[in-house]
Order: C-alpha cells, then sequence, then structure tokens
C-alpha cells in the first residue's frame, strides 16, 4: 500500500495512516492490479470498479489484515469472490 502525495508515493506501513489518493498493488493469478483506496462505512476497500479488494473490521474495531477478500466485479453485475491470502514481501 502506498500513499500518494501529489506523485511522491510513500510506503504505508500501518492501515491507520491510508490516506485519499492511496493505492494498492496486487499480483493474484498471473495478473497485476493497482487499486485506489475507495473511502467506505463498513471495511477498507480498494477499487477500480472491477476488481474490490476489502479488509474487514476485526469486533474491537481494528482491521482484520491477515484476511483480505479479492472481488472480481463482473459486466452481467455479478460479484465473483476470490480466495487469496496475504504475503509478507519484505
Amino acid at each position: 500500500m502506498r500513499n500518494n502525495f501529489n506523485g511522491d508515493f510513500s510506503i504505508v506501513e500501518k492501515i491507520s495512516e491510508l490516506k485519499p489518493g492511496a493505492f494498492i498493488n496486487i499480483n493474484w493469478n498471473k495478473k497485476k492490479l493497482m487499486l485506489p483506496y475507495s473511502l467506505r462505512k463498513d471495511y477498507i476497500s480498494f477499487t477500480d470498479k472491477k476488481w474490490d479488494w476489502r479488509y474487514t473490521f476485526n469486533k474491537d474495531g481494528s482491521p482484520n489484515i491477515t484476511n483480505p477478500s479479492l472481488y472480481e466485479l463482473l459486466p452481467s453485475g455479478e460479484i465473483k469472490t476470490h480466495s487469496c491470502e496475504v504475503e509478507d514481501n519484505r
């Protein structure tokens, strides 16, 4: 995840540091996705209106960063859920 400050990109270490303009890079199933941060009330979302990467919240209100969800929004309007795991590539 990266914050974008007028073209100057900084890596986001904590999800609580996300700012409008942030984005996430995802390598999944031979696809490279760069999804912009989208403000939502009930979850943290990165979406380009075709793909939607989401983090839900734990009961204590903290983001559940270990179990994200990836949704594919199909032209028919159907939403396809894909299984995914987070890799730590530091």
